[in-house]
């Protein structure tokens, strides 16, 4: 079981949450995703649903959920709980204001933050004006309720909004008002798919809404006829004869370190993650994400503590392996290709202080490993460390794209090559493991004294190979 952290309840949250960039449908970003996976799921007939008070620590949020495949609002009941709106696809039911008991879908949630108090109220009058009415979409369904509570978002009005992914890179975009003022808005994930992910699985899940109302009619009807039996072994028979049909997959609830004590942090940080062009962002649809993760800082020299750069593929008498990688692998040429590809161009994130950087890494553990390979670039005037996940149990293309060359592309000035990571209490390690520039001790011992430098709250240690 994961540890969970209390925390102030003044951001509204049951518990600490880290906070990081992530990559919205074909490369896009989100400049802040709130990672809620240790928020354990529930499974309910085909949905996935959370309880509420393990997200938030008080009883007055107001949100939109994106699960897979319903969209649905919440509000409060104004009687300490909460109720919620949702519709039913083609038409097929009415639309219901129903008490959640606590409960709501898993997926991605959109939180409004800084409401009047009247909206609540009038986000549930306008509720009880369209409950037992019938939409095309569930979408639908929730967006005229908001418009008609005085929502809008960009020049589009609400109630022309009928698909789930739409609305939800919409709002992203676009933002939202009410009554003519912008409403901050925070984005959660519940789910342990990334974003990016997640809203591939929610634009499956609306293009096949008609095929899967369709068999569930057929269940019901295949109890007393043979033709609806018949129908439904045809349209089974292909995931019968690959081994389909529905498979629980464990999720693994992953450790969360705590966050940083309150102080006088540190800030400048400039951060920014790369984005790739369109052909990379649909091979990132089969190869996953290998987002670069950059900051660079100007207030710590970096050449108090590390002189000289380190040359790739240093050794004076490489093996077979190694001349391979130099000269075709990982050739110059092969490198500029996959950064022309993966990495054209850089997202900004904006300027960040320690907390927020300690929140972006992920914690690793046994469990749920999550390392990252690091390369510090930099001169008497500015720094840039790069960072990249490491996938466990990596592919080739995975062991491919996070590679130490891939990172830097060859650049000047690298000044160090390893791996760090953030454990389970909160300590960052630092080794130096990278086969490619193959830095020393004594370089090691120079870029831990540089980061306690650079990032004065963190705890930062060394680490063998």
């Amino acid at each position: 079981m994961a540890q969970k952290h209390a925390v102030s309840t003044a951001d509204g949250y049951a518990n600490h949450f880290e906070r990081r960039p992530e990559n919205d449908l074909f490369g896009g970003l989100i400049p802040q995703v709130i990672d809620a996976t240790t928020v354990r799921e529930r499974t309910v007939g085909d949905l996935k649903v959370f309880r509420i008070p393990d997200l938030f620590s008080g009883r007055d949020e107001i949100f939109i959920g994106f699960g897979r495949p319903n969209a649905y609002l919440v509000v409060p009941n104004g009687k300490g709980g909460y109720q919620k709106f949702a519709g039913k696809s083609l038409k097929r039911a009415p639309s219901v204001v129903e008490e959640t008991k606590d409960f709501a879908q898993s997926g991605l949630i959109i939180r409004l933050k800084g409401l009047p108090p009247e909206a609540a109220e009038k986000i549930r009058e306008a509720m009880q004006h369209f409950h037992g009415q019938k939409f095309w979409t569930c979408v639908n369904a929730c967006m005229r309720v908001m418009e008609r509570a005085g929502f809008k978002s960009g020049k589009r009005s609400l109630t022309k909004r009928y698909w789930p992914y739409s609305l939800f890179t919409s709002l992203v975009k676009a933002g939202l008002t009410y009554d003519g003022k912008k409403v901050e808005f925070e984005v959660i994930r519940t789910t342990p798919d990334r974003t990016e992910k997640y809203a591939l699985r929610i634009i499956g899940a609306e293009v096949t809404t008609f095929c899967r109302h369709t068999t569930r009619n057929l269940e019901v009807k295949a109890k007393t006829s043979k033709v609806s039996r018949l129908i439904l072994g045809v349209i089974n028979l292909p995931s019968r004869l690959i081994g389909g049909g529905k498979q629980k997959t464990p999720h693994v609830i992953a450790p969360v370190a705590p966050p940083l004590p309150d102080a006088a942090f540190e800030s400048g940080y400039q951060v920014r993650v790369s984005e790739a062009n369109a052909f990379g962002a649909i091979l990132r649809l089969f190869w996953g994400a290998h987002n670069l993760f950059e900051g660079t800082q100007q207030r710590v020299d970096v050449t108090h503590y590390l002189t000289g750069n380190l040359k790739a593929f240093p050794m004076e008498k490489p093996n077979l392996a190694t001349r391979l990688k130099k000269a075709f692998l990982f050739s110059r040429p092969v490198i500029k290709l996959i950064r022309l590809i993966l990495v054209p161009r850089y997202a900004e994130v904006g300027t960040r202080d320690e907390r927020d950087i300690h929140s972006m890494l992920r914690t690793h553990s046994a469990a749920q490993p999550n390392k990252y390979n690091l390369v510090l670039l930099g001169n008497k005037l500015e720094s840039r460390f790069v960072l990249a996940r490491i996938t466990s149990g990596a592919k080739l293309v995975d062991w491919i794209l996070s590679k130490h060359v891939l990172m830097s592309g060859y650049a000047e000035h690298v000044m160090f090559a390893g791996e760090i990571w953030k454990d389970e209490a909160g300590v960052i390690h630092v080794n130096r493991n990278s086969g490619t520039y193959q830095p020393t001790e004594e370089q090691l011992d120079a870029v831990v004294e540089f980061l306690k430098a650079l990032f004065p709250h963190f705890t930062i240690v060394k680490d063998d190979i």
